[in-house]
């Protein structure tokens, strides 16, 4: 069984959740703009 948790250690894990995703989707976004850009540029030659 899971143990009941507090609704501020509940809030506080959801949002470091949160926090840690967007981090994720922004590495994800500035590689695919690298990707796009060195075609764009020819540095992938």
């Amino acid at each position: 069984m899971t143990p009941i948790q507090e609704p501020h250690d509940l809030a506080q894990r959801r949002s470091a959740a949160r926090r840690t995703a967007l981090w994720f989707g922004a590495v994800a976004v500035a590689v695919y703009v690298l990707f796009i850009l060195s075609g764009v540029f020819g540095l992938g030659k």
